[in-house]
């Protein structure tokens, strides 16, 4: 969803982060802590959470479009088979975050995700399978993952809803994630 095609948003009480456009707050709302439906969404997910990594995350919500259409839809099985010339298509695209080691890291991430899904049948269900620990979850992805510190391993468990999301207390929806 990009920032055309949001609905009306209302005024509710949001976390301070998700203050700062009708974008963000439609994030907040309706996406952030929700488990996604398809490994490609898992995928989204974390490829854009290792893209925020040193930039804001409206920065990257703002070029979601542009990363979705040069990563293919963030379809699996495309992304891991993209080569050098998809690396360099993408350093000269402008709709994206131009970062050679962070789209390499994507399309090795795209690899790693398959062999997941061959391990457990699919990434979600090998997520599912983890405790709602972020330490256990970056010490399960971290040896197969690249651009996945500890705080983007937090930032995505958070994301995809693995483990609760940190409502502000004003927020509308704080008392829901407690």
């Amino acid at each position: 969803m990009d920032a055309r095609s949001i609905p009306d948003i209302d005024d509710r009480p949001r976390c301070g982060w998700a203050n700062t456009d009708d974008l963000m707050a439609y994030y907040h709302d309706v996406e952030w802590g929700r488990q996604p439906e398809s490994d490609n969404e898992y995928f989204e997910a974390l490829t854009l959470e290792s893209f925020q990594s040193g930039l804001s995350w409206r920065t990257i919500l703002h070029r979601r479009e542009g990363f979705r259409e040069a990563f293919a839809g963030f379809s699996i099985p495309v992304v891991a088979s993209f080569t050098e010339y998809e690396v360099e298509t993408m350093l000269a695209n402008e709709r994206i975050i131009r970062h050679r080691g962070k789209i390499q890291a994507a399309i090795h991430n795209a690899r790693a995700f398959q062999t997941i899904q061959q391990e457990a049948g699919s990434f979600r269900g090998w997520l599912e399978a983890l405790p709602e620990d972020p330490d256990v979850i970056r010490r399960a992805l971290k040896p197969r993952l690249k651009f996945f510190g500890p705080t983007t391993c937090v930032s995505f468990a958070e994301a995809v809803g693995k483990i609760p999301t940190p409502h502000d207390d004003g927020c509308w929806k704080y008392q829901s994630a407690t």
